[in-house]
């Protein structure tokens, strides 16, 4: 298939990659050229613009920041509708509000094309070995001319609904990682500070019911304090924020939600932003004296 692929950062390029091993003739944009020129040295074609990616491509993946760079890249200026081919398929697999999904799907119906939502999960060594989990929501047959192009990036699919329904989920799934973050970061230092040796803590969690994928995958890089990034604080201080939009606009009442929230902002505040969302251990340290 000819796929367009817009945004190759950090879990993006792994992607995109993907992709090309399969096979597909992969036509990449970013505002980086970084990522662009080594996946050109793979096989892909350079383009200059989102217009350019559109005119030769049939399926257009998009992982990009936000809800303002979504609406940017599908209908602003030099933008996938001033040049999409008729019949083509967009597919959101940025993590931004199921709003501005539903409005761009509109967008691109009224230009004769669909758009499904794709967004991930796991980690950026799942996106390196094409075992992500994506959450769709989109048009079944939609879903179904993009499936080949998901399946080359991720092992877990599931199609939740009508566009709206695939980022809905991800923001569920992302709330709930934020909240046990932030449980495992007070648990770490409350732990601690009653004397238990770290590595102790580790095993002792994983034989009841408070294991979880979190604190097995992060405890050695939190020991060795390496807070490279895999994704970002600020990321997650941006995700939870859409989970409490949701959350405002459906009317549910999470409170966990809205404490993690604030603690992902301090964190951002305190300098944190750019490196890995477990870095949130290091505010918790501070407000224990630490």
């Amino acid at each position: 298939m000819k796929v367009g692929f817009i945004g190759v950062g950090t879990i993006g390029e792994h992607m995109c990659r993907s992709i090309l091993k399969a096979g597909h003739d992969v036509a990449v944009f970013d505002i980086n050229p970084e990522p662009v020129d080594r996946l050109v040295t793979e096989g892909a074609a350079g383009k200059k613009s989102p217009k350019e990616v559109a005119g030769v491509s049939d399926v257009i993946v998009l992982m990009v920041v936000n809800d303002k760079q979504i609406r940017e890249v599908i209908a602003g200026k030099d933008g996938l509708i001033s040049s999409i081919q008729s019949n083509s398929t967009i597919i959101i697999m940025s993590t931004v509000s199921p709003g501005v999904c539903r409005e761009m799907a509109k967008v691109v119906e009224n230009a004769g094309c669909s758009l499904i939502e794709a967004p991930v999960v796991k980690s950026q060594y799942h996106a390196s070995i094409g075992e992500l989990g994506i959450y769709v929501g989109g048009p079944l047959e939609a879903f179904n001319k993009a499936k080949p192009i998901l399946e080359c990036m991720g092992k877990d699919i599931i199609r939740m609904g009508e566009v709206g329904t695939g980022m809905a989920m991800k923001l569920c799934h992302n709330m709930l990682t934020a909240e046990i973050n932030l449980a495992v970061s007070e648990m770490l230092i409350l732990g601690s500070k009653a004397g238990l040796d770290f590595d102790d803590i580790v095993t002792a969690i994983s034989y009841g019911g408070g294991q979880t994928f979190y604190l097995d995958t992060k405890a050695e890089t939190i020991k060795k304090r390496d807070f490279t990034v895999r994704f970002s604080v600020e990321n997650m201080d941006k995700d939870v924020g859409l989970a409490l939009e949701l959350a405002d606009t459906v009317k549910a009442n999470v409170p966990g939600a809205s404490a993690a929230k604030q603690i992902f902002k301090a964190a951002a505040a305190m300098g944190y932003g750019k490196e890995d969302w477990s870095a949130l251990i290091k505010v918790i340290e501070k407000l224990s004296g630490i």
